[in-house]
């Protein structure tokens, strides 16, 4: 993956994890913990890769 895509998955992600609307979006606990393990993921990928 590209650093460019792999940094707008990342902001993608971000911003729905870190969202102040996030009870909004009827995420149930299972699907917000993926959410926020997958932007752990796409975080140690671009760590790993590019640091």
């Amino acid at each position: 993956m590209e650093k460019l895509e792999l940094l707008a998955r990342i902001r993608k992600v971000s911003s729905l994890v870190h969202s102040a609307d996030l009870h909004e979006y009827s995420f149930n606990a299972q699907t917000i913990s993926q959410l926020r393990q997958t932007l752990d993921e796409l975080t140690e990928q671009y760590i790993e890769t590019y640091c």
